[in-house]
């Protein structure tokens, strides 16, 4: 089962197959000839649902949780992700260096508390790693503007483009995913969010917690032992990076994989 979630999973369209769990995917069905594979698509409820009541089915890109592990079987961490980010224009560096600590970080409360500048989020996303917190601190400041809409990202990103907003937060795979044209994607300028508590996001494969999703996933280890870390694998991820921040990303995964074996 795959999300149209792009572009962690990018099931139909021009870009179909190309999400970077979509490439993880066909690495792990290369290596499993013993199976015979068949795809689908649906929403994240559905899928869960389905792993739940103890279909054969699993699905390649799930956040594990506490819930989540009752019933589900999880694989090893499938995937090392960044956590979302700052993204604003370029142009607009001078209005905000004063909110950027000595590593770089951006501190979105004194962002929110000092500058006029305006954030746009979308209604009803949530963030993890303390971002959610500082937000709820400000939730009815009129320097943040919720955007209703399907899309999560898209529209905000074209209001920022527009300068109806100033900043925006999501992944930086996101921004990269919708801005078509380079030279919208070259305006926009990153930050890493200095309240933050996490370096990473973990991404994992996730079958019916039974003996049939349990030697699944016993498979799936295997080939993910040997493949996650080769460059060809970890290029299915930073291909939706911007250079500035693949050098960055290098150096948080490395230092998962270093850690992971202690």
């Amino acid at each position: 089962y795959r999300a149209n979630f792009p572009p962690v999973t990018i099931p139909s369209g021009p870009e179909a197959g190309l999400g970077f769990f979509d490439k993880a995917t066909e690495i792990i069905v290369e290596n499993l000839p013993e199976y015979a594979h068949s795809f689908g698509v649906a929403n994240f409820k559905r899928i869960i649902v389905d792993i739940k009541r103890k279909r054969n089915v699993c699905c390649p890109s799930l956040y594990k949780t506490k819930e989540r592990e009752a019933f589900i079987s999880f694989s090893i961490p499938a995937s090392v992700v960044l956590p979302n980010v700052i993204i604003t224009k370029k142009e607009h560096f001078k209005k905000i260096e004063a909110y950027v600590d000595q590593n770089n970080r951006l501190n979105l409360f004194e962002l929110l508390e000092k500058s006029d500048l305006t954030l746009g989020i979308s209604n009803g996303r949530r963030f993890s790693g303390g971002i959610d917190e500082v937000l709820e601190k400000f939730k009815d400041s009129a320097k943040i503007y919720v955007r209703s809409g399907e899309d999560v990202l898209k529209g905000l990103l074209e209001m920022l483009l527009l300068d109806r907003v100033d900043y925006i937060i999501g992944y930086p795979i996101e921004a990269k995913y919708f801005l078509k044209k380079k030279s919208d994607f070259d305006s926009l300028e990153i930050h890493f969010i200095a309240e933050n508590k996490i370096a990473y996001t973990l991404g994992y494969v996730g079958c019916p917690k039974n003996e049939w999703g349990e030697k699944i996933i016993h498979s799936v280890n295997q080939v993910l032992k040997e493949h996650r870390q080769t460059p060809e694998y970890l290029n299915f991820y930073e291909y939706w990076l911007d250079d500035q921040t693949i050098p960055f990303y290098k150096k948080i995964v490395n230092q998962y994989f270093v850690d992971e074996k202690l």
